[in-house]
């Protein structure tokens, strides 16, 4: 044998109990599992005391492009993540076309926590993946392509349906990424100009992706007020397109909503019971994450990132801006600035726009206003939205898996600024500690059921999400006693604890808690 993971407690990613076996690997897939006491290998890992599961695969993150900046994926390598799906909520780095390939850049750049001058040298969906392959990633790549991009590339920023070329663009534009590879495509229905396409729009592609065999992600439009409406339009297109339908990081947002989760959740079980391949992702916080720009009205954005920052600096648009986010009602204390871009507002990361409020003597309306003028469109925040109840519901819902919504960091360098969502450290031990061993609100079989075994099936990875005789030999060993994230809100470039070692297409990337360096990962390609 190549290596040996010796004396752990198996948990093989298909729910079935835990046993104790040794598992050896050859030329990176599992070729034995039993007593393999007697057999040799080049290196013999201990497990014992530990669980050995399949690699964590995140179905849903925004590592498209810290992946170039940090290939080692460190964040999520060190939590046991060995497979990511990139270009997730409409946001993917490619195609990048037409007068607004600058808007696609910044906002890309914005939520990967990129310096805006990295080279991007690729153009069309397949040049960014052959660019990332070169990079030789630590995690396997599971690749979508964004409708925010494909929008954009095809008609820019304009808030009105597409004419008949326009949507044969759009539809070429995914036709090339399908043929290089994606294995489908995310929408953004709550970004700009994502969010200007209508249900028949969206159905137009969800043909095109039939005829590729491909998926439908979708951030939702809207997780509030509009939460019953925009989960069942994901449905819908599904449903009339024929195409596989994954919401993403479901929930019920904002105070009024809170409770409504076991409700919404029977419309993609009655959608199930009549045929449609309907699941969603969550991630185990009551926060989410995102540009401070998604506190704009949609028709702010019409025309692009300089169009809304004129906007923001005219008087009469600013007032009707301001009425309008006021009568929403946002709690300002529940919403934190998170990654600026100016040395200037580095010290206000990790506040509330009610705490900056009062270092400025403003309206956090007026801070909001402010901040997107200073940071050119590009800062983030964290927004405590959710009910720990509702969170616990899609948790324990059998067509959910795990996502973390987060993206691969570093703790020092150009990715470790600023004040990120802690998911992109915790997620997947967080769900261990948390919601396994402390709440028992999931058994341990069925935690990492659904961080392998669910979202291999839901990607059709069929030599992944399981340790099973001839699978790819992506496994992760952590000891079930002390597995915690250490990230939190206020200190969150901390790495997960108790992950002992991890294999990716069996390499070791992890040992004994640290990263060997090993870049052994593959970008995937569907088809």
């Amino acid at each position: 044998m190549d290596v040996i993971v010796a004396g752990g407690q198996v948990i093989d990613g298909s729910g079935g109990p835990a046993y104790r076996a040794d598992v050896g690997i050859e030329r990176g897939r599992i070729a034995a599992i039993g007593d393999l006491a007697g057999a040799g290998a080049g290196v013999r890992l201990d497990a014992g005391g530990c669980v050995v599961a399949p690699g964590f695969i995140d179905p849903h993150t925004h590592s498209d492009l810290p992946l170039l900046l940090n290939p080692q994926a460190h964040s999520k390598i060190r939590q046991g993540v060995t497979t990511e799906v990139i270009g997730n909520c409409g946001s993917s780095p490619a195609p990048l076309s037409g007068k607004y390939a600058g808007e696609v850049r910044a906002r890309a750049s914005s939520l990967g926590s990129l310096p805006w001058g990295e080279d991007w040298t690729w153009r069309t969906y397949g040049e960014y993946l052959d660019r990332l392959q070169a990079e030789r990633p630590s995690v396997n790549v599971v690749p979508l392509v964004g409708h925010v991009t494909v929008r954009s590339a095809a008609m820019g920023f304009d808030y009105r349906p597409p004419a008949p070329e326009e949507l044969t663009g759009m539809q070429a534009l995914l036709e090339e990424a399908l043929s290089a590879g994606a294995f489908g495509m995310s929408s953004g229905l709550m970004t700009p100009p994502s969010s200007y396409a209508d249900t028949e729009e969206l159905v137009a592609l969800g043909g095109t992706l039939r005829r590729h065999d491909a998926l439908y992600f979708s951030h939702i439009r809207g997780e509030g007020e509009t939460l019953f409406r925009a989960t069942a339009e994901a449905i819908e297109v599904g449903e009339r397109a024929g195409v596989p339908v994954q919401i993403a990081h479901h929930k019920a947002a904002f105070r009024p909503n809170w409770g409504r989760m076991p409700f919404v959740t029977r419309l993609s079980e009655w959608a199930n019971d009549r045929g449609v391949d309907v699941q969603f992702d969550v991630y185990p916080y009551t926060a989410g994450s995102a540009g401070l720009t998604q506190l704009i009205p949609d028709w702010a954005h019409e025309g692009g990132r300089e169009t809304l920052l004129g906007r923001l600096r005219h008087p009469g648009a600013r007032a009707r801006l301001r009425a309008e986010v006021l009568a929403f009602g946002r709690e300002w204390d529940r919403i934190y600035a998170t990654t600026v871009q100016t040395a200037a507002n580095q010290p206000l990361q990790g506040k509330t726009l009610v705490e900056i409020g009062e270092l400025r003597h403003m309206a956090p309306v007026d801070v909001l206003f402010d901040l997107l003028l200073e940071e050119g469109g590009r800062a983030g925040m964290l927004h405590f939205i959710m009910d720990e109840g509702d969170v616990d519901h899609v948790l324990r819902h059998p067509l959910s898996m795990i996502g973390s919504d987060g993206s691969s960091l570093r703790a020092n360098g150009p990715l470790g600024r600023g004040k990120p969502h802690p998911r992109s450290y915790g997620c997947f031990p967080r769900v261990l500690a948390h919601y396994v061993r402390e709440r028992r609100l999931l058994s341990l079989e069925g935690a990492i059921r659904k961080m392998t075994g669910v979202p291999a099936a839901r990607l059709r990875l069929g030599d992944k999400g399981l340790v099973r005789w001839g699978m790819d030999a992506d496994l992760v060993v952590f000891d079930p006693a002390t597995v915690r994230d250490a990230a939190t809100f206020a200190d969150p470039h901390r790495y997960a604890e108790g992950i002992r070692h991890v294999l990716v297409n069996g390499t070791v990337t992890v040992l004994d808690g640290e990263h060997t360096g090993a870049r052994a990962g593959r970008v995937l390609r569907h088809g």
